[in-house]
């Protein structure tokens, strides 16, 4: 367990539930990602791999997490949201308290408001080739690239369908 921002989250996003080869479902753990995927959900994700994935901002994404993520003694998947694709530059946040991605405040609607007021900010950073930038839903919650940095892409296994 780790605890952030007062509140205890499980390191386990998600645990997979089976698959038909082209698409797994996956039981959501953590509320990482609330309020559009509340804990306990189960997700369907397309199966995706190591070069498959074309990075677009906004795709929710299981990727398994490198080892900036720290301590994952049962191996297990993590879910997250792609805000940040390479050569993209991300920082957070205006004066309106949204992530700022190329200079440009970005309107997040699926974003769970805050609890205690301001978010973590960041500097800016550019995100480097071969790598993404993924936050959580309830940012105060999640354990993400704010924390971690990039993740390589090719550690993205799937695509959560809408």
């Amino acid at each position: 367990m780790v605890v952030l921002v007062g509140f205890v989250v499980s390191l386990t996003a998600c645990g997979s539930l089976g698959d038909d080869g082209r698409n797994k479902r996956y039981e959501v753990s953590s509320p990482t990602m609330e309020p559009t995927i509340t804990e306990g959900s189960v997700v369907t994700a397309k199966v995706v791999k190591p070069g498959e994935y074309q990075p677009r901002t906004g795709d929710i994404v299981v990727f398994d997490p490198p080892d900036s993520y720290g301590w994952n003694p049962d191996g297990a998947s993590r879910i997250l949201r792609v805000v940040a694709v390479p050569g993209d530059t991300i920082a957070c946040c205006d004066a309106q308290g949204r992530i700022i991605r190329n200079g440009t405040g970005q309107d997040e609607p699926y974003v769970k408001p805050l609890a205690f007021g301001d978010p973590a900010t960041f500097e800016p950073i550019t995100v480097p080739a071969g790598k993404l930038y993924l936050l959580g839903d309830y940012r105060e919650a999640a354990n993400d690239s704010s924390h971690n940095g990039p993740v390589p892409v090719d550690n993205v296994i799937g695509v959560v369908k809408r």
